[in-house]
């Protein structure tokens, strides 16, 4: 048994790192290879086989005695399993493929030099004596905006054997880079610290070169880059392979030895005027009106982006008055610069509400070219309290919508369509305006997506109130803040984290919201117990997390995820979480039970999400004493089921209908092996 148990955590470990890249590869629209897709079905077939055996040995020693000669046998098939799974889990050629039915976000292009400008770099691409083509210009004019659009059409055909595309960004970091590239490629480089530069160069270079025919796309280039030391082989005639250059400095395409460098330029006047007829609207046309208009669009910079920006946020305005005092609040450019294109947007977020500046601001905190689901960040600015209204978690989440439709509608948030669902990504000069701004508020300490292996030092952050360490390589958190007295947010998310020092939060007193979604974690510490001001606590997929302290001091505490984590049982303390608001158990497979009273305690409960859960393998008997509970939650408005069998399942939806239920959603299976094998197939 200890031989079976050993290799199963270890082959567990090795599941979530795979879990964890396909989640992000998700976002870079890839899809899981078939026969990654088969070894996940195979681990959960060797999962179901395991708790069965655990199951068993809790058994009494009556029935134990009889099974013992199966169960051995059990033991040793499973043994057998585990050994195949672990050899097999290597993926020497990745893990995810271009998921061809996924297309590049294409963004409107604006311009009739635009079609010219993607014109000339496709023929270029097209071009086997190019290897390296460079395409720059100012910020907001376009250059990304072309290349997605070439990005939408290469997806269709079998130009590239593979695409990669690299956002570099201000903040260079080589070892990130080569993380980003790696998890493209598939290829795992997590056995090299990121200070093995060297090994990972060795690694993708040899990846590279046999793969021939690939596209590489470093955008937003603010340094030179080594190419060889990234580890990609220079593009040859024979090898069939490009690399693009995106970049707001000619200098740099120069020097990175660009084979053909475009310049894409600013709108003509008459592309101007017209693009911003059309976003603020014929109001401009008014004789009185339009004078200052056109003087409003000459502060533009006959930048697209800033142009668009602008118009909207003045769209059907009718007051002359207005128009003057957007003459004065816009500053007047002497030459085209970022400085200045930044200076120009800024009048954008002064026309925002403060409620939608807190939101626009808050999307900073996430990394640069972070897609966002529309739900998932609402979920963040509610967890800050940006959308408090009534009290009514419904009407706090159509708050998140209206605000969100705003920052839409300025083009402060893009928007696209990838396989049927919206997605939003905030355009790099409206994140470094915000950036900027936040450097103005005291408090706000930002380093996301940096490729960060360690805790930042303690005296650069300990007088932060918000504190976004999210998507970064650090492993563990092992150094104990001696005093942070203004905490209140600190976001963890999509970190490696394997370990947290046992008194970590016990100096975060004033902590109200945390974040440690898609981490390794198997425990998190008992000082977490000490946080009595925490209202919001997000686990989202710690799919190792097995065990939390006790949440008994915790009575402040709104909103509680623990989706798609191992727990088998509810923490201790639930009883006297009085504050709950949301608790989210869905795809918590391995939740085998919960302790009655539990879900009757929680009288404040308006959300509660149990699709997929362990509970649904439970026994009829079970279940019906848990919907008699759910009868009792007054305030329930959201509720999600899975539901083995036909009982009592929509008693209990129209029971709560009649209470405060609005949205509800129930998977029926007709028996546990029906459930089983849909838990499986996905």
């Amino acid at each position: 048994m200890d031989i079976m148990r050993i290799k199963y955590e270890e082959v567990c470990g090795i599941e979530t790192l795979i879990r964890m890249e396909l989640t992000k590869a998700r976002e870079q629209f890839m899809k899981p290879k078939k026969d990654v897709l088969l070894w996940l079905r195979e681990m959960e077939e060797v999962q179901n086989k395991v708790s069965y055996i655990e199951k068993s040995l809790k058994e009494s020693s009556t029935t134990f005695l009889i099974r013992t000669k199966n169960l051995s046998a059990l033991v040793s098939e499973v043994i057998n399993l585990l050994d195949k799974l672990h050899r097999k889990s290597q993926f020497p050629n990745g893990l995810v493929v271009s998921d061809r039915s996924q297309l590049w976000p294409t963004p409107t292009m604006v311009g009739i030099s635009a079609l010219t400008i993607m014109d000339k770099i496709w023929a270029n691409l097209m071009d086997p004596k190019i290897g390296i083509i460079g395409i720059y210009g100012l910020g907001g004019v376009g250059k990304t905006t072309i290349m997605m659009n070439i990005m939408s059409s290469l997806a269709t055909t079998n130009i590239f054997n593979k695409v990669i595309w690299v956002t570099v960004s201000k903040d260079f970091n080589l070892a990130k880079m080569q993380n980003d590239i790696a998890s493209q490629l598939g290829l795992d480089l997590s056995m090299y610290e990121d200070k093995n530069i060297i090994r990972k160069s060795t690694r993708l270079l040899e990846r590279l070169k046999k793969m021939k025919k690939y596209l590489v796309i470093f955008d937003d280039l603010w340094h030179i880059v080594d190419l060889t030391q990234i580890g990609i082989p220079q593009p040859i005639k024979e090898n069939g392979c490009k690399i693009v250059l995106i970049s707001r400095s000619f200098e740099i395409c120069y020097r990175m030895r660009s084979n053909k460098i475009i310049k894409v330029g600013i709108l003509s006047p008459e592309e101007a005027w017209e693009l911003f007829v059309s976003k603020a609207g014929n109001i401009v046309l008014n004789p009185e009106i339009q004078p200052f208009a056109r003087r409003v669009v000459r502060k533009c910079c006959r930048v697209p982006i800033v142009i668009i920006s602008v118009g909207l946020s003045l769209r059907d305005e009718a007051s002359v008055k207005a128009w003057k005092k957007a003459l004065v609040d816009l500053r007047s450019p002497v030459k085209e610069s970022h400085d200045i294109i930044i200076d120009v947007l800024r009048y954008s977020y002064t026309r925002l509400s403060n409620k939608v500046q807190k939101c626009f601001l808050y999307c900073a905190f996430f990394p640069e070219d972070y897609p966002f689901k529309p739900e998932e960040l609402i979920r963040y600015w509610m967890a800050e309290g940006f959308t408090q209204g009534d009290g009514d978690i419904l009407n706090e989440i159509d708050e998140g919508f209206k605000i969100l439709r705003v920052l839409h509608d300025t083009n402060m948030l893009e928007k696209f369509t990838n396989n049927g669902d919206d997605w939003f990504r905030m355009h790099d000069l409206f994140r470094d305006l915000a950036i900027r701004i936040s450097k103005d508020i005291p408090g706000f300490f930002i380093k996301a997506g940096l490729g960060l292996c360690k805790l930042p030092v303690h005296e650069e952050w300990a007088e932060a109130r918000k504190i976004s360490l999210m998507r970064n390589q650090i492993g563990k958190l092992d150094v104990v803040a001696t005093n942070c007295p203004n905490v209140s947010t600190l976001l963890l998310q999509d970190n490696p984290i394997l370990h947290i020092l046992s008194p970590f939060f016990s100096p975060m007193h004033t902590l109200k919201f945390l974040d440690i979604s898609y981490t390794l974690i198997t425990e998190l510490p008992p000082s977490l117990s000490e946080l009595a001001q925490l209202r919001v606590l997000f686990l989202h997929y710690c799919t190792q997390l097995k065990k939390l302290p006790s949440l008994e001091k915790l009575k402040r505490l709104e909103v509680l995820s623990l989706c798609g984590t191992s727990i088998t049982e509810l923490p201790l303390g639930m009883e006297e979480l009085v504050s709950l608001r949301s608790l989210d158990l869905s795809d918590t497979i391995k939740l085998e039970s919960i302790r009655v009273g539990v879900i009757s305690s929680l009288s404040r409960l308006e959300e509660l999400r149990l699709q997929g859960s362990g509970l649904c393998k439970m026994d009829s008997p079970v279940v019906a004493n848990y919907h008699m509970e759910m009868r009792n939650l007054k305030r329930l408005a959201i509720l999600t089921l899975s539901a083995v069998g036909y009982g009592d399942h929509l008693d209990t939806i129209m029971c709560l209908q009649e209470h405060n239920l609005k949205i509800f959603s129930i998977n029926m299976y007709g028996s546990t092996e029906d459930y089983i094998e849909e838990v499986e197939t996905n």
